[in-house]
């Protein structure tokens, strides 16, 4: 009995050592990231992303696909054996973020190819998703009246979005369709200028690391010419979207003075660096100083010397078409279309963005959500819904210097916006659904939601990232705006601006917007 009694307190002890070891080794490594490896190993669905695990909320709606099976359980010895195995390729390579490759010692540059029969037209984008739209509009526009190709620049991300991304127009519109209705030819970036893996992770790493210097970066990178318009790149400083689009594309932006207008050339009109390369090699981002340097005004310029420098600039449509008309060059490449000024608006919307469609692909995804969020709308009200666009997000930093009654211009309390669905529901006869489609995080406005019985888009809780990209969310959100009986909008947002031109275009409707005047709450 005694021997029996030792051979079972060894075991014991051999139990509980075992397990401190498996503890030990665990805690060396980041749980999430063993997590996000075991997903790979275990599962064919791609691995969640860092932020998905981290930005989650709580919430009590249901998921609109979830796996019908759970995730078999993985061995324990084989997550030893990765832990190991990824420990002894960090110590080989000296690496501390193994999962980027190690580049090859010869990368070619990039190369932009663009048809020499052809004349183009290129810009920088600006701002956040429905500002770079409305910069598409103005270069479009454009580009139209000089019979230039466009190139269309990817949809970019800006500091505010989660990750470093480059989204292709045409993974979001039919570009066959807009051409054959605005008869305006266009062209992706990713096509003229197609980038290897080992580029897209150059200049993805150029972005993150905001600018400084990177050895492959500069070895790769080539010079845009681009001309100032709207002073940037001379006297304004150009955006954050502006500055990831061409790190990520590795190009070098070099700024040159517009063609001068006719009448400040004697009626002739001077072309600025007529036939000049489109693309150039140089070693090395540059500073804005050196690459304001090159467009004729130094950066160490007074604010007069600015201001005389604006005298020449573009600030309206008519202007471009007007000081580009006669140039020869192959590319006229502006570096901001977004505020150029329309006396006759809104011609670009008129005459090139009401032919921007969402595909097919989009179009699928957006009732499949629907029939998720509100299955009524198939078996009860014919299609129809209202739609709602509640900004809410960061529009609070335009509108927090504001008076009482200018803030609540700014962002009207949910009661108005109450008042225009009872309106809509009037209106139709029928207690149509209503979707919301919000940048909101107040959980006193999604309990106000819940009460009224409107339906919140969470696109965190759907598939939407993985199968349309970073900017799905906000494509399938303005698609869903677009195609309402009814849309409420948030008069101060660009968003429903854009939403509202849809509809009223597209579909013949007008949109709804709260009133701007008293305070109300719902009844419990």
């Amino acid at each position: 009995m005694s021997g029996l009694r030792t051979r079972r307190l060894l075991a014991l002890v051999a139990v509980v050592f075992s397990g401190g070891l498996l503890l030990h080794l665990f805690s060396v490594r980041n749980p999430l990231e063993i997590n996000l490896r075991l997903n790979d190993i275990t599962s064919n669905r791609p691995p969640p992303q860092y932020h998905q695990q981290e930005h989650q909320q709580p919430y009590k709606e249901q998921v609109a696909q979830r796996p019908s099976t759970p995730e078999p359980i993985p061995d324990p010895e084989n997550v030893l054996k990765l832990i190991q195995d990824r420990s002894s390729q960090q110590r080989q390579d000296g690496s501390r973020t193994p999962q980027e490759p190690l580049l090859p010692n010869n990368i070619p540059k990039p190369k932009t190819t663009l048809d020499p029969d052809t004349k183009y037209l290129g810009y920088l984008m600006y701002g956040g998703l429905t500002n770079q739209f409305i910069a598409f509009q103005s270069a479009a526009f454009v580009a139209l009246k000089l019979n230039r190709t466009l190139i269309l620049p990817p949809f970019i991300t800006t500091n505010h979005d989660k990750v470093t991304a480059a989204q292709r127009w045409s993974e979001f519109f039919d570009l066959d369709r807009f051409t054959r209705e605005s008869g305006l030819k266009v062209v992706e970036w990713h096509d003229i200028r197609p980038l290897s893996p080992e580029h897209v992770q150059i200049g993805k790493k150029q972005v993150r690391s905001h600018g400084r210097n990177n050895p492959w970066w500069s070895k790769l990178a080539e010079t845009l010419t681009i001309h100032v318009t709207y002073g940037f790149g001379d006297s304004e400083n150009i955006h954050t979207t502006e500055r990831n689009f061409l790190r990520q594309f590795l190009l070098i932006p070099r700024y040159v003075r517009p063609p001068l207008p006719r009448r400040a050339a004697g009626g002739e009109g001077e072309e600025n660096e007529e036939g000049q390369e489109y693309i150039d090699d140089e070693v090395g981002e540059g500073d804005d100083t050196n690459d304001r340097a090159q467009s004729g005004t130094n950066a160490a310029s007074t604010s007069k010397d600015k201001k005389d420098n604006k005298k020449d600039d573009i600030f309206s449509l008519d202007e471009a078409v007007e000081r580009f008309a006669e140039y020869k060059g192959p590319v006229v490449f502006l570096s901001h279309t977004y505020k150029l000024k329309d006396p006759r608006s809104p011609r670009s919307w008129v005459e090139v963005g009401q032919f921007m469609h969402f595909n097919d692909k989009v179009m699928e995804y957006v009732r499949r959500v629907i029939r998720h969020r509100a299955p009524e709308v198939a078996t009860e009200t014919d299609g129809k819904y209202i739609a709602m666009h509640l900004r809410r997000g960061d529009i609070w930093m335009k509108c927090r210097t504001k008076s009482s009654e200018q803030k609540m211009d700014c962002i009207p309390p949910l009661g108005h916006y109450a008042e225009m669905v009872d309106q809509a529901r009037n209106t139709e006869g029928k207690r149509l659904p209503v979707l919301v489609t919000t940048d909101s995080e107040s959980e006193d406005d999604f309990s106000t939601m819940a009460r009224l019985g409107w339906k919140r888009l969470n696109h965190d809780l759907y598939t939407t990232e993985q199968e349309l990209g970073i900017f799905g969310p906000a494509m399938v959100d303005a698609a869903i705006l677009a195609g309402a009986e009814f849309m409420v909008g948030t008069q101060v947002s660009t968003m429903t601006r854009i939403a509202a031109r849809r509809q009223l275009t597209w579909h013949g409707r007008k949109p709804l917007y709260p009133r701007t005047t008293t305070s109300w709450t719902p009844e419990d």
